[in-house]
């Protein structure tokens, strides 16, 4: 029999009965949430450890030789300087931009700095639908040239080329980097830099002496991602992709799904995720330390509205990079879906999209699928959380690294191993799939709100508490809703831009608005493909807009991690 607070003994009889109900009902209740984050968990573990071992073990079958060798190294060469490059231009313009953003006050600071949310949101299928309405060869910036000049043939053709996807991703990304080094450098202590000033050193020596080695930890955290982004670019470089020059996330696709050569797609999918992991692992590394960094001010830095000469010319310079590059692709495929060939404003693509006969299916899967691959991975970011928060395990290395693995295998392998194993498929393998690669998003934002419950909370919880669930979902849970929220909207942002694994994946009779934007481009429909693009950026951005309002005080949930050990 179950015992009784000291409490209940003065009650009446049917009030104790009463709260043995409540007492009961509420422990059935944390007994199936909990069964249901485990097995959220396990589902998504067996989402990714089954297509991908069924992926890569053509490898290990030893029933023949791995051919093109010299093409495979190409191929990985290709892809290294492709995700360098578009590393390298997104920090050269991040870090200067996040100088201005920290230390400058200017109109248009907040809208800047607000960009940081673009990478996360928008899809890269309207990034490239962007640059296509744009930098394309009937693109708005090609036709005015056209007719300014009486061109007969676009002057500017690049972006179907290898510098087109350098400079598309390296501008899409570069509000990662902002955001990763304005924090910091907003941050940073400035006493080794006043001290140094009134020994009479110069402001480039202190920066590169002082302060780049203050915010390098927080350049190599901006950086490593949007590499790994670029390492795993498919749509964009799909679309963009030069003549001659594969990346191996289209090599996968093609030996895949056109060469049906899967011992290739073994090889490069090995290649792949080592050189993932190693980047990954050197990601944690730089996190780790960033932490025991210099100390940060005292003192609030204040951003300062005086601009010195050289200052106010290069800050010129950048906005006009920023503007061109970044916000009038934007902008392009609002006015493309608006505005006619000849100029004048019109709503027949608008009409001729809403009227499309696959358009409402793939709006309504869209909805219903990215709703579930969203509660999927809130459900198991969150019970990996607690897992860790509370688990004797939470210092081991295994366990600390089973959401980082995800991120180290691509959509496209996922997709084809997906399709090996289960040759019928359906829209519940999307699900699974996405899910499988997306929960590790989860996790990050909705571990440093569990991580940051007061240890002394968690024992007085478990100390007055019959249930052993009840400091997690009376106590941890609440105190994590803003990260769960942030979350879901997040993995809602993911699933619907996701035009990679609906693509992979093919199931038949089942389209997704990403995927049926896709396809609307490759039928050279671009009016219609960006008007479906901007609903669909619509959607991401309004989800992930709202998920935004956990995410304003997550700092104060952070700093209020005594006794946290996460």
């Amino acid at each position: 029999m179950m015992p009784l607070k000291k409490s209940w003994v003065s009650l009446p009889h049917g009030k104790i009965l009463e709260k043995v109900k409540v007492f009961r009902n509420r422990k059935l209740t944390f007994t199936l949430l909990a069964a249901f984050g485990l097995l959220c968990f396990l589902l998504s573990a067996a989402a990714f450890l089954i297509p991908y071992l069924k992926a890569v073990s053509p490898l290990f079958k030893g029933s023949g030789k791995v051919r093109l060798v010299p093409q495979i190294i190409r191929i990985t060469a290709y892809t290294f300087e492709e995700a360098i490059l578009s590393t390298a231009l997104a920090a050269l313009i991040g870090i200067p931009a996040a100088y201005f953003v920290s230390k400058k006050r200017f109109f248009g600071r907040s809208l800047l700095r607000s960009f940081g949310a673009v990478p996360l949101c928008i899809p890269p299928l309207i990034v490239a639908l962007a640059y296509i309405s744009t930098f394309g060869m009937n693109g708005i910036f090609n036709r005015i040239l056209m007719q300014v000049f009486s061109l007969k043939e676009a002057p500017f053709p690049y972006l179907y080329s290898f510098a087109g996807v350098v400079l598309t991703q390296g501008f899409y990304n570069f509000p990662l980097v902002m955001i990763s080094v304005a924090d910091r450098w907003s941050t940073v202590d400035k006493s080794q830099e006043n001290a140094a000033r009134l020994l009479g050193t110069s402001s480039s020596r202190i920066f590169f002496t002082i302060t780049l080695r203050q915010i390098a930890p927080a350049i190599i955290s901006g950086c490593i991602p949007v590499f790994i982004f670029c390492f795993f670019s498919f749509m964009i470089v799909l679309l963009f992709g030069s003549v001659g020059g594969t990346t191996l996330e289209l090599a996968i696709f093609h030996a895949g799904r056109i060469e049906l050569d899967f011992q290739k797609v073994a090889f490069l999918s090995v290649i792949e995720t080592l050189s993932v992991l190693i980047l990954l692992s050197f990601w944690e590394y730089a996190g780790k330390k960033s932490e025991h960094n210099d100390s940060v001010s005292l003192e609030k830095n204040y951003a300062v509205k005086k601009f010195s000469a050289k200052e106010s010319v290069f800050f010129a310079a950048l906005i006009f990079l920023i503007a061109v590059f970044f916000v009038l692709p934007l902008l392009s495929v609002f006015i493309s879906s608006f505005v006619s060939k000849k100029g004048a404003l019109t709503f027949d693509t608008w009409k001729s999209l809403f009227s499309s006969r696959g358009f409402p299916s793939a709006l309504r899967n869209t909805l219903v699928c990215a709703f579930f691959t969203a509660t999927l991975c809130t459900a198991t970011g969150f019970f990996y959380s607690a897992f860790l928060r509370f688990s004797p395990l939470r210092k081991n290395v295994l366990a600390r690294l089973i959401p980082i693995l995800p991120a180290a295998v691509s959509s496209v392998t996922i997709g084809i191993g997906m399709r090996a194993a289960f040759p019928h498929g359906s829209f519940l393998m999307l699900i699974a799939s996405q899910t499988a690669l997306s929960w590790p998003f989860a996790y990050r934002q909705i571990h440093p709100h569990v991580c940051a419950v007061p240890g002394n909370v968690i024992d007085s919880a478990r100390l007055f508490s019959q249930n052993p669930l009840d400091s997690i979902f009376r106590i941890v849970l609440p105190y994590s809703k803003r990260g769960i929220l942030s979350a879901f909207g997040l993995s809602f942002a993911i699933s619907s831009g996701d035009a990679t694994l609906p693509l992979v994946l093919g199931v038949q009779g089942f389209d997704t608005l990403s995927l049926f934007t896709y396809r609307l481009a490759g039928a050279y429909r671009f009016a219609q493909a960006s008007a479906s693009g901007l609903l669909l950026g619509f959607l991401c951005a309004l989800v992930f807009a709202l998920s935004k309002i956990s995410l304003k005080n997550r700092g104060k949930s952070s700093n209020a991690k005594g006794g946290n050990e996460g």
